[in-house]
């Protein structure tokens, strides 16, 4: 956003040529010194109405003449610009703004949303219920005041999400995570090339309306796509053929107040000796009641309902399944093992 002070700057600028030029001007025509001539131009273009230093000659009283028109054209401008500031919000817009972004800076392992769609709306409603901290990049500002409520304890940037100063300000380089989640295929792969190059090491998701735009963003950088067009369909067909079944996974969720939840375990963050073990000897049941329902190895392959004789390797995930206080429990359990690694 641009900073609404800019537009005085000219009036300060022509304000401190009249003081100089005035000053000058009385030092040159009627020969006071310095301090004689700038008190002189001071009571002028203040219209105090002290005494004149001296009397004036014929071309210093047309050269006051001219100073009070000037003064008074650059006050009456100046206040103006100040009225407007007022009246349209601009000044405490960008006040907030810039209280944001400070915000914003001392954020760290953050996820940027980029987008309030309904797509993006959801993004940041499911963010919030797994205690996540977004930053939501939005260019129109009349849309993130409709959903302000929504947004509470977000915080929203206006901008343009393909422009990388605004990524910047989202302090994308501290983020951990980033979802391009505008209507646009061409600005959501505008956003995931940005945003790479920016970091790296970020997770990035984006939505694709397309198979053939679903490539083009992996290729540019997004580690997973997402099209609300086949992810519906598909959803239809499912809940018209198994509807019990697309009930049961409808309650199931990866975090947030969902009564069923499914949380992930990175082997690597476990103790070194519980890296290479049967997954029963991890306990995990027995410590927080939750359920392996899933391993992925390193190359990406899964294994559906490991038995409990399954040996986890490094570079590898588990998933297990269960209730709200089941999954406290798991965490609970995790915060300690990664701790004591």
């Amino acid at each position: 956003m641009s900073n609404p002070f800019e537009s005085l700057k000219n009036v300060f600028f022509v304000f401190a040529v009249i003081l100089i030029a005035g000053t000058v001007g009385y030092r040159w025509l009627e020969g006071f010194n310095w301090l004689q001539s700038f008190y002189m131009v001071i009571q002028t273009v203040s219209t105090v109405g002290f005494n004149e230093v001296g009397p004036l000659s014929t071309g210093g009283i047309w050269f006051t003449i001219a100073l009070i028109a000037g003064s008074f054209g650059t006050f009456a401008y100046g206040a103006g610009l100040l009225a407007q500031l007022a009246i349209d919000g601009k000044v405490q817009l960008y006040l907030r703004t810039k209280r944001l972004e400070r915000k914003v800076e001392k954020l760290n392992n953050h996820t940027i949303v980029c987008g309030l769609g309904r797509n993006g709306r959801q993004v940041v409603s499911k963010l919030k219920a797994y205690g996540v901290q977004v930053v939501v990049l939005e260019l129109e500002e009349e849309r993130a005041n409709r959903y302000r409520a929504e947004l509470d304890g977000v915080v929203v940037l206006i901008g343009d999400a393909t422009n990388d100063e605004i990524l910047e300000k989202a302090n994308i380089t501290h983020a951990s995570g980033l979802v391009a989640a505008l209507a646009s295929d061409t600005d959501n792969l505008f956003v995931v090339i940005s945003a790479r190059q920016l970091n790296p090491k970020l997770v990035i998701g984006a939505r694709a309306n397309t198979e053939s735009t679903e490539k083009k963003l992996l290729a540019a950088g997004a580690n997973y796509t997402v099209s609300p067009n086949l992810v519906g369909g598909s959803h239809l067909a499912h809940n018209l053929m198994n509807p019990g079944v697309m009930n049961f996974l409808d309650h199931l969720s990866v975090g947030g107040s969902s009564a069923t939840n499914i949380e992930e375990i990175v082997v690597d963050e476990l103790p070194e000796e519980m890296s290479s073990c049967n997954i029963k000897d991890l306990k995990i049941r027995q410590q927080t009641g939750c359920t392996v329902i899933g391993y992925v190895d390193e190359s990406g392959e899964l294994v559906v309902n490991p038995s409990p004789d399954f040996k986890v390797a490094p570079h590898s995930k588990l998933y297990v399944l269960g209730n709200d206080e089941q999954i406290r429990a798991f965490r609970n359990w995790f915060n300690k093992q990664t701790q004591a690694s």
